[in-house]
C-alpha cells in the first residue's frame, strides 16, 4: 500500500515560513548562478531586506522578536550569518516539511544545491527512504524531479554530479563526511580533485542551502560551527585565489552555505525562529497522543 501525502496545514506553514524569506529576489537562471560551469545559489537580496522578511515571517506566525532572536542586519550583509530555526515535535512530520520545501525553494526561485544534515547514518538512509517513497507523487505536483542521494565517500562521481548539475540535487550526510581535516571530502592531496579543489572547496563554490535535522545533536560544537559558518566576500576571494591554490592546507573549511535552516523540538541554538509548533500545540491539534517531557534520538556512530 503506497502512502499517499497530504496537505496540512500547519506544515505548509512551516513551508511557506522558509519560503518567504527570499520574497522579493530574482529567480536563479543559467546566466546568474552559474559559475565556471558550476550551478551555484545566487541570492541579490540586501541585509535589510532579508531582515524585513524574516521579522515579518516571524510577526506572521506570532513569534515576537525576542523569542525569534532576530539576526542583527550587520550579520545579515550578504547573506552572511543567514539562518533560521523551524521548531516542531517529533511525529509531526519534519522530515517531509523539509523535504518539501526544497521542493517549493526550486519552484519560487530556481535554487539547485540543497545538503541534509542529519546526526547518524540510520537517520540518513531513513531520510532517503522518505524521498524515494514520495519521490513519484512530488514529481507528479511539481512537475520536476528533484536528486536525492546519500553521501558515500567511495562514490564521490555523485558528488561530482551535485557540484556540475543544473537541475536541483541534494546531498544527505552527517558530520562525519567533513568534521576533521582527514576526511576525503577535505584532503587537498588526491588525484581525483574536482578542477583542481578540494571538494569541499568546490561543494562550497555552490553555495549550498543546509537543511539540519536535529542540529543539537553535534551540529552546534565550535567545530561543526567553523565547518558551516558563511564565509564574507573577502573571505570567499581568499579562499579562491591563485595563492591558495599553492597551499597544502584549505584556508576555510566551510561549506560556506547561502542559508542554514534548523529543525527540532530543542533547539539549542536559536536564530530567528520562523515557526513553532509546541508539544501543547501538538497534542491540542491531535498531533501526538501525550505530551513528551524527554526525548531520546539516536547518537551519531
Amino acid at each position: 500500500m503506497e502512502l499517499q501525502l497530504e496537505n496540512l496545514i500547519y506544515q505548509d506553514t512551516a513551508i511557506q515560513a522558509v519560503i518567504k524569506v527570499f520574497d522579493g529576489t530574482e529567480k536563479n537562471t543559467f546566466d546568474n548562478a552559474c559559475i565556471e560551469g558550476m550551478r551555484s545559489n545566487f541570492c541579490k537580496l540586501t541585509a535589510s531586506q532579508l531582515a524585513d522578511n524574516i521579522k515579518a515571517i516571524a510577526k506572521e506566525n506570532g513569534i515576537d522578536d525576542e523569542t525569534a532572536k532576530l539576526t542583527p542586519i550587520k550579520e545579515l550583509i550578504e547573506c552572511t550569518g543567514l539562518e533560521a530555526c523551524i521548531e516542531m515535535e517529533t511525529g509531526t512530520g519534519k522530515t517531509l516539511v523539509y523535504i518539501k520545501t526544497i521542493y517549493e525553494l526550486y519552484k519560487h526561485y530556481a535554487f539547485t544545491k540543497f545538503i541534509i544534515l542529519v546526526p547518524s547514518i540510520a537517520i540518513r538512509q531513513g531520510t532517503l527512504g522518505t524521498f524515494k517513497t514520495f519521490e513519484k507523487q512530488l514529481e507528479s505536483i511539481y512537475g520536476f524531479k528533484v536528486s536525492a542521494f546519500d553521501y558515500d565517500s567511495k562514490k564521490l562521481n555523485k558528488v561530482t554530479n551535485f557540484i556540475e548539475g543544473q537541475h536541483p540535487q541534494v546531498m544527505i550526510m552527517t558530520t562525519g563526511a567533513f568534521a576533521s581535516d582527514d576526511r576525503i571530502l577535505n584532503r587537498t592531496q588526491r588525484e581525483d580533485l574536482f578542477n583542481n579543489l578540494p571538494y569541499i572547496d568546490a561543494i562550497a563554490k555552490v553555495r549550498p542551502i543546509i537543511f539540519m535535522d536535529e542540529p543539537q545533536e553535534g551540529m552546534d560544537s565550535d567545530n561543526m560551527m567553523e565547518r558551516l559558518k558563511t564565509l564574507s566576500a573577502e573571505e570567499r576571494n581568499e579562499r579562491y585565489s591563485e595563492k591558495a591554490n599553492d597551499r597544502e592546507k584549505t584556508i576555510f573549511k566551510t561549506l560556506d552555505p547561502l542559508f542554514k535552516i534548523r529543525y527540532s523540538a530543542t533547539h539549542k541554538t536559536v536564530k530567528n525562529l520562523l515557526y513553532r509548533l509546541t508539544p501543547y500545540d501538538s497534542y491540542k491539534q491531535g498531533l501526538v497522543k501525550k505530551i513528551e517531557v524527554l526525548t531520546v534520538t539516536e547518537k551519531k556512530r
